[in-house]
């Protein structure tokens, strides 16, 4: 079983999920205060699974990135793809959505591999809802 040396998905059940977001519509936007998009709608859902709620820190991707790697936040948003040049820096999920050579992917802290492990899983079984919120928010 994949291991998380800093307990986050224990620590998230029934508790927190830390998630920074960048602004980047159609994948997330921070209106009123309020977290909107293709990312926060499946972040959103991914969190009722463990009964979490969810914690946002909205800022720039550098500040962001440079907060997982420090363990303050568990999971950035922002319409990331694979092709980041933050993925030194973190742990990228599976591509969950694809757009010509774009494929779009969520990152976690390093060496929490059962949360990335778990997210992978939500995602891959979750991709027609993302397809559907992208739609939406066109």
């Amino acid at each position: 079983m994949p291991y998380d040396p800093e307990g986050t998905l224990y620590r998230v059940q029934r508790g927190v999920i830390r998630a920074g977001i960048s602004i980047n519509p159609p994948w997330t936007d921070f209106s009123n205060g309020k977290a909107e998009g293709v990312e926060p709608q499946l972040l959103n859902k991914f969190a009722k699974q463990f009964n979490a709620r969810i914690e946002w820190t909205v800022d720039s991707e550098s500040n962001l990135f440079r907060g997982l790697k420090h363990r303050q936040l568990d999971v950035i948003i922002g319409g990331i793809t694979n092709s980041t040049p933050w993925s030194k820096q973190a742990a990228l999920t599976r591509p969950y959505l694809t757009f010509g050579s774009e494929e779009h992917v969520i990152a976690v802290s390093q060496g929490e591999n059962r949360w990335l492990l778990e997210f992978d899983r939500f995602l891959q079984s979750h991709g027609m809802d993302a397809m559907r919120y992208f739609e939406e928010e066109k």
